[in-house]
């Protein structure tokens, strides 16, 4: 028995091994057939490719850019606005806890919470700012915002420095009388000297040595305004306490949660309902805070990506349809033109399976070469579009989206399988007698 098994399995494997070659031959003969067909019938052939070509393209070009809106959506963003972050701010006490002792939003509240257990480890940042203000370099003055801010707020607010450095944790010990300024601010205000050596301005009477800029930062999705990062000036937030506040109320208190598993916005809830019991306490149980936990905005935008994403999607099976349907039309017509062919294949001793699979293998190669059309140049579009969007709002980069590059060239090959089957059945169920007769 286990002789025969041997055999069996010998037998097996011979055949696999004549028929992989095989069926490579075929796959060979059927490019050759597909490429004779593109070169007799090359205005028929390229429509037959259009529809595949836009509905590739169409996910891909779409994508990308959709990928790259986000980004510079989000490196363009003027205000705190992540889900990881959850954003405190002072308020009135309500009616009925007016007139009890209560205590302001203050950096001791960030003491409190920085890196306790309450968030997690997370880190608590304050921010301090004053919304118009005068500054004064030699003779020229602009409105700014100036902004009272810690070491970490480089990395909080993702802007990053174009010339000299950010502030540091010596400055805010210091008391530093340094600032860090906008875009704007370098250009029009101080004029955009080589070095920053020596350079200053004047804010609320007290001089600022400027240390650092900042890299251009213009919105994408407002007018501009004061609040632009092209027009702050950051100061370290101890000395703003002293020399501009006189107090060390905070504005605005963030909490950002640590990278974690589970979902962040369970998170982010949970971690809500503990600080505010925390902060409450500490405000001897007035309720004079409020928690921003739900990020209506950045949903929104989220809503509208996924929204854009699905309808990017319905166009590209539209077309893909379309397209699906132009090769059920040309496929017939070619089985009509080798109506004579097929019955010298049957006649050879060709099966209806072969005539079958034939036919249906080159519907495929023809849907899939227009794929790969659709995907290469979708991938030339989010190229050249990226650089034409660079140059008129700012940092847009190219994306290429592995799922849609698959989505496309699987969904192109597909699409040919299926609108593909019709006509291969029609040429495997021709009679050879009467396939031989056609004229």
């Amino acid at each position: 028995m286990s002789g025969e098994r041997a055999q069996r399995a010998k037998s097996t494997a011979a055949g696999i091994a004549e028929a992989v070659p095989l069926l490579w031959t075929s796959i060979v003969d059927q490019f050759g057939n597909v490429a004779h067909q593109f070169h007799h019938n090359k205005g028929r052939s390229f429509l037959t490719l259009l529809g595949m070509i836009i509905g590739a393209g169409s996910v891909v070009l779409l994508s990308g850019l959709l990928a790259g809106g986000e980004e510079a959506l989000i490196s363009t963003q003027q205000f705190l606005d992540d889900v990881d972050v959850i954003e405190i701010e002072a308020q009135d006490a309500p009616p009925r806890q007016q007139g009890r002792t209560t205590r302001p939003l203050e950096h001791a509240d960030q003491d409190a919470l920085d890196g306790s257990p309450v968030i997690g480890g997370g880190q608590a940042e304050g921010e301090l700012f004053d919304w118009s203000k005068w500054a004064r370099a030699g003779t020229n003055k602009k409105r700014v915002l100036v902004l009272g801010a810690s070491d970490r707020a480089e990395k909080l607010y993702r802007v990053q420095v174009a010339k000299g450095r950010f502030l540091d944790e010596r400055d805010l010990r210091h008391r530093a009388r340094v600032c860090v300024v906008g875009d704007e601010v370098w250009q029009e205000l101080l004029g955009a000297p080589e070095s920053l050596h020596g350079v200053s301005l004047r804010v609320s009477g007290v001089r600022w040595e400027v240390v650092g800029v900042l890299k251009r930062k213009p919105p994408l999705n407002a007018g501009p305004g004061i609040w632009m990062w092209d027009r702050r000036i950051v100061v370290p937030a101890t000395t703003f306490e002293g020399a501009i506040r006189h107090s060390r109320k905070v504005d605005v208190l963030y909490v950002r949660l640590l990278p974690s598993t589970g979902s962040i916005i369970e998170r982010a809830k949970e971690t809500t309902r503990l600080v505010k019991q925390a902060l409450i306490r500490r405000h001897h149980g007035v309720e004079n805070i409020r928690i921003e936990d739900e990020k209506g905005e950045k949903q929104q935008q989220q809503l509208i990506f996924l929204v854009i994403n699905v309808l990017m999607l319905c166009t590209a099976a539209l077309s893909l349809f379309v397209g699906g349907i132009n090769i059920m039309n040309i496929m017939l017509v070619t089985v009509t033109e080798r109506t004579r062919e097929i019955g010298i294949r049957r006649a050879l001793g060709a099966t209806p399976g072969s005539i079958l699979r034939q036919f249906l293998l080159e519907s495929a190669i023809i849907a899939g070469v227009g794929g790969l059309g659709g995907v290469l140049g979708g991938m030339a579009l989010v190229f050249l579009v990226s650089k034409l969007l660079t140059a008129v709002v700012g940092n847009w980069i190219a994306h290429y989206q592995l799922w849609a590059i698959a989505v496309g060239l699987a969904s192109s090959t597909i699409t040919g399988i299926v609108f593909g089957l019709y006509p291969a059945w029609r040429a495997a169920r021709l009679a050879p007698v009467d396939a031989l007769r056609y004229e």
